[in-house]
């Protein structure tokens, strides 16, 4: 029996940790050779990093499920988008065919919150119907500010979950959260709406 194979894409503002995020899920699930389109950084945002992604990542691994999941070990083709808006037309090309995204969003920055509010938009413009989760780093009251945050990002709080990109373990459990879904809704056949979505 072959592995079913999933695409996902996972896009967040300048500095957000996609590039990180798919570095820990290569590394830590076996994957092939990641690929980076990263160059460096001219304008004022170098002072926040020295490189971004300019066109695209892209890696393939396998998730194992997890314990209780009624889906197999699924192949994952992960797709990383620029951050910066200038380059926000890979977005489109990037969400075709997609199953389903992750929003990386940065908590310590309110920039970073107010640019990733942007991207939310957009993809549920782009893809109104393919689930999403928004996986939240450097987040220090979870349980205090989570429907604070949803507001500010413009989703529900069960869409928003804790994740270090540089954890593999958290980057893992996230993935499997985003193919629950997925599976989930592929077997009922009904129309895919975001992860965590009020009914």
């Amino acid at each position: 029996m072959s592995t079913p194979v999933r695409k996902v894409v996972v896009t967040g503002p300048f500095g957000a940790g996609k590039t990180t995020f798919a570095t820990t899920v290569t590394q830590g699930l076996g994957g092939g050779t990641l690929t980076t389109t990263e160059t460096g950084v001219s304008d004022e945002t170098a002072a926040l990093k020295s490189s971004t992604t300019v066109a695209l990542d892209h890696t393939s691994f396998v998730v194992p499920p997890g314990p209780g999941s009624a889906w197999a070990p699924t192949r994952v083709n992960l797709f990383g988008t620029p951050g910066q808006e200038r380059f926000a037309f890979m977005w489109e090309l990037l969400a075709q065919n997609m199953h389903g995204y992750l929003v990386l969003v940065d908590a310590s920055r309110s920039v970073s919150i107010a640019q990733a509010a942007d991207i939310v938009s957009a993809f549920a413009r782009i893809a109104p119907h393919s689930p999403r989760l928004v996986a939240v780093s450097r987040w220090a009251d979870p349980a205090g500010t989570c429907t604070q945050l949803a507001h500010l990002l413009g989703t529900t709080p069960s869409a928003l979950v804790p994740c270090d990109p540089r954890d593999l373990a958290q980057s893992t459990a996230v993935l499997r959260l985003l193919l629950d879904g997925v599976h989930t809704l592929e077997n009922l056949g009904a129309p895919v709406v975001p992860v965590g979505a009020d009914a």
